[in-house]
C-alpha cells in the first residue's frame, strides 16, 4: 500500500487538455482539486455524459449541489493527482 503519492502542482490550462477529446484523459477540479476521473466514467451512477460536462473544467459547484454521498466524495479521492496552483481562476 502506497502510503505517500506526491502531489502534482497543476494550472487550469494543463487541466484544459484533459477533456477526453484533446487527451484521452478526463481530468475534472472539484474545490482547486484535480481528479483523473477516466477510469471511473463508465462506473458514474449518473452516466459518463455528466462527467463529460466538467471534463478539462471545474465542476465544484455542481458536484456540491448534487448532493453526492459520503461514499461518493470517499471514492472521489482515490482519483485526486494534483491541486491548481493559480488562485482566482473561476
Amino acid at each position: 500500500m502506497e502510503l505517500y503519492k506526491e502531489v502534482k502542482q497543476l494550472t487550469l490550462e494543463e487541466v484544459k487538455k484533459h477533456d477526453g477529446v484533446m487527451e484521452k484523459t478526463v481530468w475534472v477540479v472539484i474545490r482547486d482539486i484535480v481528479y483523473d476521473v477516466t477510469e471511473y466514467m463508465e462506473d458514474h451512477p449518473g452516466g459518463s455524459d455528466l462527467i463529460l460536462e466538467h471534463a478539462g473544467k471545474d465542476g465544484t459547484k455542481d458536484f456540491e449541489n448534487t448532493g453526492h454521498s459520503n461514499d461518493a466524495k470517499k471514492e472521489l479521492k482515490k482519483y485526486k493527482i494534483g491541486e491548481i496552483i493559480e488562485l482566482g481562476y473561476n
